[in-house]
């Protein structure tokens, strides 16, 4: 069963312990490199790294990493017990060997590594919502959803867990706890638009059954009226990153020169996460063309106007 638009989370937490001077510039370097997006370049440091040091599992650690980002996951693994072999209780280990098992469609493998992270770190919300995620494809709802109640009551404010947790409860049929908990998503983070949507199909497939049932005809005028609104929904789309900063940097950009913006997640077959940089809401094509050429001659952005869910 798979699941739409989540993300399943890397735990990336860099440490450098006992390292020496040199080691610790070349760690700090990959660390950079990591975060500028160039994941090669990182994997070539981090194996420097390695070679300097053969014993430190922050370096496999870390080189796992940026395999990870690579999609490189056979790699990663390798990576990851290697450190584990080293240092069996390295914070976020077994996280990450859950997230590359995961990646591989090996969900008990990836659900045994979570059980490690949560026994070893109790208060990970991380863990427990990756492990949700597993225990879902795995078609074990009942549990994916404790999961996620333990993962809202060590972060409250956790958007996609909310989220997720209103999905599973549509999917059983709970459709009033459905719609609250989409509704407490959307108060947590107005600006994404997953919940909202979500939400609004739900209420809509109700009535439509609520109709079907109670022999009320759905009205032709309605459904025209529908259609037409969706086709005539335009926004500009900036941007699409599979790094969630250069995403969050475009976004910021854009906002500060005095338009709006919001970051949506996509998941596409391959199942890469896409962060997507959308601006705006038109009724028409023409609104939408003179918006772009606007947000183009202020911040130099060449956007491409898309017709509301298309990508």
């Amino acid at each position: 069963m798979k699941k739409n638009g989540f993300l399943i989370l890397l735990i990336v937490l860099f440490s450098s312990t006992a390292f020496s001077l040199t080691n610790k510039e070349i760690f700090d370097t990959g660390v950079s490199l990591f975060k500028q997006g160039q994941y090669q370049a990182a994997v070539d440091r981090f194996t420097q790294l390695i070679e300097n040091a053969p014993g430190n599992a922050d370096a496999y650690k870390n080189r796992g990493v940026s395999y990870m980002k690579l999609e490189k996951f056979d790699l990663a693994i390798q990576d990851f017990e290697k450190a584990k072999s080293i240092f069996p209780e390295l914070q976020g280990l077994y996280s990450n060997l859950g997230v590359a098992w995961y990646y591989k469609k090996e969900y008990e493998k990836a659900i045994e590594n979570y059980d490690m992270e949560i026994q070893l770190a109790p208060e990970n919300a991380v863990a427990f919502f990756n492990r949700a995620l597993s225990l879902a494809e795995l078609n074990q709802n009942d549990r994916a959803l404790a999961d996620l109640n333990r993962t809202i009551q060590l972060n409250p404010d956790f958007y996609w867990a909310i989220s997720y947790k209103a999905d599973l409860l549509a999917e059983k049929g709970e459709y009033a706890s459905a719609i609250e908990t989409y509704e407490e998503a959307v108060k947590k983070d107005p600006e994404n638009a997953y919940a909202r949507d979500k939400l609004s199909a739900l209420k809509k497939r109700i009535a439509k059954n609520e109709s079907i049932r109670s022999g009320e005809p759905v009205k032709k005028e309605a459904i025209v009226k529908d259609s037409t609104s969706q086709v005539q929904v335009y926004a500009l789309q900036a941007g699409a990153f599979q790094n969630p900063d250069n995403a969050m940097r475009l976004k910021e950009k854009i906002e500060k020169n005095g338009f709006d913006s919001r970051v949506l997640v996509l998941v596409d077959k391959k199942k890469r996460a896409w962060h997507i940089v959308r601006s705006g809401n038109f009724s028409t094509m023409a609104e939408a063309k003179k918006a772009r050429a606007l947000l183009k001659e202020k911040t130099k952005i060449d956007s491409v106007v898309r017709p509301k869910g298309r990508w």
